[in-house]
C-alpha cells in the first residue's frame, strides 16, 4: 500500500520555532511520506532535513509577483500529485490560499503559528481576514492561536483544530553541561547566565529586557546576558546598549546551532515576549530544566503556571522584569524547583511522540 504523500509548503527552511518544529516532528511521522517546498530559497536548516531523508524542492520564487515560479510550483505539485498540503507562516499561506486552492485539488491545511498580535503586522490580519473564506479547516499551535483567530479574524471555532508543538524529551535530557563552551563564550565560573532565545524582531521585547538587566547589573557585576538569535531589531537593539553600564556582558550570539547546549550552560531563561503562538524556545527551556520568566500573555499561561512552572510578568513592564530576575538570582532552591516542574509538564503533555500521535489521527482523518 503506497504511503500518504504531504507537501509542506514554507517560504524557507531558515533558524527558526516553526522550521525546527517540523524538523522535530516530521521523522516521528514516517507512515507518510513528507517533502518539502521553499518558495524563496533552501535555507540553512535544509541539510538537516534531509540528513533524515525528507526531500527538498526549491521553487525560487523572487517575490510574491514573480509569475514564472508560480507555474513551477504548479508543476512541482502535479507531478507530486500530494494527498494533503500544509502551508506555513504568511508567505506560504499566501500562495497556499491564493493559488494552489484554485488550481490544485489538493486539501490545503494553513498551519497557524503566532497570533500577529502587534500593530506592526496589520497586514498580515488583514490578510487573514480577507482570505478566511478560502480555507476549509486551519490547524493551530494553541487555545490561544485559535482564540484569536476566531474572535479578531472571525474565523468559525469549528474550523480550527488544536495541534500544540512536541518536543523531543529524550534529546535534552541527554545533553551535559559544557563548561568549556562556557569559556569559550567568555563566561566565568562565578558568572551568573541569563539567556533568551529569540529572534530579534520587535515583538519579542529584547529591548525591556536590556533596560531590565542594565539596572541588575548596577548592583550585580557578575552576570552575563545571552541573546541568541538575529533579525531587524539588531542595530536598535546595539545602539540601546550604546550607553549601558552592561553593554559588555550583553553577548549578542546570532543564530546558532547550538542552541540546547546553550540553554544547558546558562542559569535561567528570559523572554519578555509580546505576542507568541505556542513559544518553542520556552519549551526548549523548560525541557532543559531551565526556570523561565517570561510575560503574562494568554499563550504562554498555557505553558507556564506561575511561581510553579515558571515566573509570568506584565508585558513591557521593566519593573517586575527586574524583581523576577533578582528573585531567581538570590534563590537557587526556587531555580531548580521551577525547573523540575517545567520538566514534568512537558513530560506529561507535549513529549512529541504523544504529539506526533495526535498529527498522524488528524491526517488519517483527513481520508475518511
Amino acid at each position: 500500500m503506497n504511503k500518504m504523500k504531504i507537501i509542506h509548503l514554507i517560504q524557507a527552511l531558515e533558524n527558526g520555532g516553526c522550521e525546527n518544529m517540523l524538523l522535530r516532528t516530521l521523522p516521528f511521522l514516517a507512515e507518510f511520506e513528507h517533502k518539502i517546498i521553499t518558495l524563496n530559497q533552501r535555507g540553512e536548516l535544509a541539510e538537516q532535513f534531509e540528513q533524515k531523508n525528507i526531500s527538498i524542492i526549491n521553487i525560487n520564487q523572487k517575490s510574491l509577483l514573480d509569475i514564472f515560479a508560480y507555474f513551477r510550483l504548479l508543476k512541482e505539485i502535479k507531478k507530486e500529485k500530494p494527498d494533503l498540503i500544509f502551508t506555513y507562516l504568511f508567505h506560504a499561506d499566501f500562495v497556499g490560499r491564493l493559488f494552489l486552492q484554485i488550481f490544485t485539488n489538493a486539501k490545503i491545511f494553513p498551519s497557524l503559528r503566532t497570533t500577529y498580535n502587534h500593530k506592526k503586522y496589520w497586514s498580515a490580519r488583514l490578510f487573514e481576514k480577507i482570505t478566511k473564506y478560502f480555507v476549509k479547516q486551519y490547524l493551530a499551535n494553541s487555545e490561544s492561536v485559535k482564540d484569536f483567530y476566531v474572535k479578531k479574524i472571525g474565523v468559525n471555532p469549528k474550523k480550527i483544530t488544536i495541534i500544540p508543538n512536541g518536543i523531543d524529551i529524550d534529546f535534552y535530557d541527554k545533553i551535559e553541561r559544557d563548561e568549556n563552551l562556557r569559556k569559550n563564550l567568555g563566561l566565568e565560573k562565578e558568572d551568573f547566565t541569563i539567556i533568551c532565545v529569540a529572534n530579534l524582531h520587535i515583538n519579542k521585547g529584547h529591548k525591556y529586557l536590556l533596560k531590565a538587566f542594565e539596572e541588575i547589573y548596577e548592583k550585580n557585576k557578575k552576570i552575563k546576558l545571552l541573546l541568541v538569535g538575529d533579525g531587524e531589531e539588531k542595530n536598535n537593539l546595539k545602539n540601546q546598549l550604546e550607553n549601558y553600564l552592561s553593554k559588555e556582558n550583553v553577548l549578542f550570539l546570532g543564530k546558532r546551532n547550538d542552541v540546547a547546549q546553550l540553554l544547558k550552560i546558562s542559569d535561567i531563561f528570559v523572554l519578555p515576549t509580546l505576542f507568541e503562538g505556542m513559544s518553542n524556545a520556552i519549551m526548549e527551556a523548560m525541557a532543559t530544566g531551565l526556570p523561565i520568566i517570561t510575560t503574562d500573555i494568554p499563550e504562554n499561561r498555557e505553558l507556564i503556571e506561575n511561581e510553579k512552572t515558571g515566573i509570568l510578568v506584565h508585558s513591557e513592564n521593566v519593573s517586575t522584569l527586574v524583581q523576577a530576575i533578582k528573585s531567581l538570582i538570590n534563590n537557587q532552591v526556587k531555580r531548580e524547583l521551577l525547573g523540575k516542574n517545567a520538566v514534568k509538564v512537558i513530560e506529561q503533555n507535549y513529549a512529541i511522540s504523544i504529539i506526533a500521535k495526535k498529527i498522524e489521527l488528524f491526517i488519517n482523518s483527513t481520508i475518511e
